[in-house]
C-alpha cells in the first residue's frame, strides 16, 4: 500500500500550474540579471561555506526543474526560454567556481560533481534533442536559440581540462555521464567531448599504472546506454579514430589504448546488432545475437554481464 498522499487529479493539476508560475517568475527574474547583478550578488556571500551551499543548492534546483517537466512538452517557447536563462546562470556560476574553488586548498569535490551532473542533465534533456524534431521546428529553434547542447558541451570540456590533478576524483564516477553526453548524435559535440575519455585514461594510468576502473565503467555503462537507444555506427567510427589519434604519440599508452578500442568496438558492434534484432520476428536472429553477446562477455571475463544476458 502506497504511503504517498492520494490527491484528486484536479489538485495535482493545480499544484503543477502553481509550480509552473513560480518557475516562470524565477526565470523572469534571472533573465533580467546581467553580469554585474550576478557579480554583486555573489559578493554578498562573506564566507566560503555559505557560497558553496548556495551554488550546490542552485545546481540541485536547476537539475530538479530540468527533470521535472514543469511545462507541457508542446510549450516549446517557454521551455527554450527557461533553458537559455538556466544555461547563462550555470555558466556564470561555473566562472565563479573557476575563480574561487579550483586551487588545491579550496577545491570542493562535491560542488564540482554537482556541476558536472547538472551540466550533463541539461545537455541530455529531451527538449534539446533536435534530431527528434521536424526540419521546420528544428530550424526555428536553431535560428532563435542556437544549439545549446554545443554551448554547454564545450563548457564541460573546457572545465574538465582545468581540473588538473583533481580529475582523478571523478573517475570512474563521471565516466557514465560523459559517455551519455558523447552519445548525443551531434558531430561537433562528439568531436569536442570524446577526447575527454583519453584524458581520463591518461589520468588513471598516471595514478595507478592502468585504467581498469575507466574500462570497467565504460563497458557497464555502454551496455546500458545502447540498450536505451544511444549509439550508432558513426559514434563507433569517431570513438576509434579519436582515441587512436590521441594515443599515437603516447608510446607507453598506445598498445593499451589500441586493445581498449578493439574491446569497445567489438562490444558496441554486438550491442547494436542485439538492439536491432530485438524488434526482429526471427527467433534465430535474436538467439544468434544473444549468443554473440554472451560469448563476448565470457571471453573478457565479465561474469555479471554474462549472467544478465
Amino acid at each position: 500500500m502506497s504511503l504517498l498522499p492520494r490527491f484528486p487529479c484536479g489538485i495535482v493539476v493545480l499544484l503543477v500550474m502553481r509550480m509552473s508560475r513560480v518557475v516562470a517568475c524565477m526565470t523572469a527574474i534571472l533573465s533580467q540579471m546581467d553580469d554585474h547583478h550576478y557579480a554583486t550578488y555573489i559578493e554578498t556571500f562573506t564566507g566560503t561555506t555559505d557560497l558553496v551551499d548556495f551554488l550546490m543548492e542552485s545546481f540541485l534546483l536547476f537539475k530538479d526543474l530540468i527533470g521535472k517537466h514543469v511545462y507541457p512538452s508542446d510549450w516549446m517557447a517557454m521551455i527554450m526560454v527557461q533553458n537559455r536563462v538556466f544555461l547563462r546562470a550555470i555558466n556564470t556560476y561555473a566562472d565563479t567556481m573557476n575563480q574561487k574553488f579550483l586551487t588545491n586548498d579550496d577545491f570542493e569535490v562535491q560542488l564540482w560533481n554537482n556541476y558536472f551532473h547538472l551540466a550533463v542533465a541539461f545537455i541530455t534533456q529531451e527538449s534539446l534533442q533536435l534530431q527528434h524534431f521536424s526540419p521546420t521546428k528544428r530550424n526555428k529553434i536553431l535560428v532563435k536559440y542556437g544549439d545549446m547542447r554545443r554551448l554547454i558541451g564545450f563548457a564541460i570540456r573546457d572545465i574538465w581540462y582545468k581540473l588538473g590533478s583533481h580529475k582523478i576524483c571523478f573517475i570512474p564516477g563521471m565516466v557514465g555521464p560523459i559517455l551519455e553526453m558523447t552519445l548525443i548524435p551531434e558531430e561537433e559535440l562528439r568531436r569536442a567531448t570524446i577526447p575527454i575519455f583519453f584524458d581520463m585514461i591518461s589520468c588513471e594510468h598516471t595514478q595507478f599504472g592502468n585504467f581498469h576502473k575507466f574500462e570497467n565503467e565504460i563497458i557497464l555503462k555502454l551496455d546500458h546506454e545502447v540498450e536505451g537507444g544511444g549509439g550508432d555506427e558513426r559514434y563507433m567510427q569517431l570513438l576509434e579514430t579519436i582515441l587512436l589519434d590521441c594515443a599515437a604519440e603516447k608510446s607507453t599508452l598506445k598498445p593499451q589504448v589500441q586493445h581498449f578500442v578493439s574491446l569497445v568496438k567489438g562490444l558496441l558492434t554486438r550491442l547494436l546488432d542485439y538492439r536491432t534484432v530485438m524488434s526482429d520476428d526471427s527467433r534465430n536472429n535474436r538467439m544468434s545475437c544473444t549468443v554473440n553477446l554472451l560469448n563476448f562477455y565470457k571471453d573478457i571475463n565479465r561474469e555479471g554481464m554474462y549472467i544478465r544476458y
